[in-house]
């Protein structure tokens, strides 16, 4: 299931105060204050980083030339129009959902509301977000017509692994920005079973020991050798050879001390896991060949729907002054 649901669970503790007021209009569906605030806070909460904590830094920090709420804003209203756009579409090209396929978006927007522990639950995040069922539905339904036109895309014109490897070469340089890959070495500051703090002796000794580890590998000590002697990792077994993320995808300090040094470096940081000694590495096709697949596919249904928008004019409308007033 593509990104959309996934932004909502994400942002399902975050609060927006916009009211029912229209800030954008795709075909039939208009995107109120509060939707876009939902979809804004989520964005947010995804760019957010050490230069990006507060109200102030919001308005006075700039991402490539621009202020970054606006930054933040634009992104916003991207995926705001595109996820309408999914449906509009959709629709005027005469694609509909089968039975099957509307008993699952139906069955989509159940486990949302048992992933909020019930109905009342439910109720009272619809309420604190100013957004509305209507609203889940329509993401449930988007997402449901961007499965549907990809298939119908992929039925015609599959992505094959000469294509993907093609566009690894023609976009490294993005794709390096996009995905990063490091292997790490976890001294943990927490129980592995319960997530509950060890006592202080066991931290200063987790400390003690994260330091050392950092000074033998900085010194050139093996870091494979030392990662596989030390790190208390769960993961480890499965991922020897490092893990590959992209945003959001790791703890924020652990994704932050990645972008912080270049290919072979070290870098360390301690999160709410434990203290982490870094080892960031290069990106291989490998690595990222069965998220290449996606990412493509990604962008033909998004071309499809601009060809779909402009053949049957869908209309965009969209209410600046609205959209000024939201901070």
């Amino acid at each position: 299931m593509k990104k959309i649901i996934i932004m909502l669970l994400s942002a399902c503790l975050l609060a927006s105060c916009g009211g029912a007021g229209s800030v954008a209009t795709v075909g039939d569906i208009k995107i109120t204050s509060g939707e876009f605030e939902f979809y804004l806070n989520s964005i947010k909460n995804q760019m957010k980083g050490t230069e990006l904590q507060t109200d102030e830094d919001w308005e006075t920090q700039e991402i490539e030339g621009k202020k970054a709420i606006d930054v933040a804003k634009q992104r916003a209203l991207d995926i705001a129009v595109q996820n309408a756009l999914y449906i509009e579409t959709a629709e005027a090209a005469g694609i509909t959902l089968s039975d099957a396929e509307k008993e699952q978006t139906e069955a989509t927007k159940e486990q949302i509301v048992s992933s909020y522990g019930g109905e009342k639950a439910y109720k009272e995040f619809l309420k604190s977000n100013n957004i509305t069922d209507k609203f889940i539905e329509m993401m449930c339904k988007s997402t449901a017509y961007y499965q549907k036109i990809g298939d119908k895309i992929n039925a015609e014109t599959p992505v094959d692994a000469t294509e993907a490897q093609k566009y690894f070469e023609e976009n490294k340089t993005e794709l390096e920005a996009e995905f990063r890959k490091a292997k790490h070495i976890l001294i943990m500051t927490v129980d592995e079973t319960t997530r509950q703090p060890k006592s202080e002796a066991e931290l200063a000794e987790a400390k003690k020991l994260a330091e050392e580890l950092l000074a033998q590998v900085k010194s050139g000590t093996d870091f494979d050798k030392l990662m596989n002697e030390y790190s208390e990792d769960p993961g480890l077994a499965t991922a020897p050879d490092g893990y590959v993320f992209g945003s959001g995808e790791m703890v924020s300090e652990f994704e932050q001390a990645t972008d912080s040094v270049g290919f072979g470096e070290i870098a360390f940081c301690e999160s709410s896991y434990g203290y982490h000694i870094i080892k960031r590495l290069p990106i291989e096709y490998a690595d990222v060949s069965d998220r290449l697949t996606s990412k493509i596919m990604g962008e033909r249904i998004d071309e499809q729907v601009k060809a779909w928008e402009e053949e049957y004019s869908v209309a965009v409308t969209k209410n600046e002054e609205a959209l000024s007033e939201i901070k």
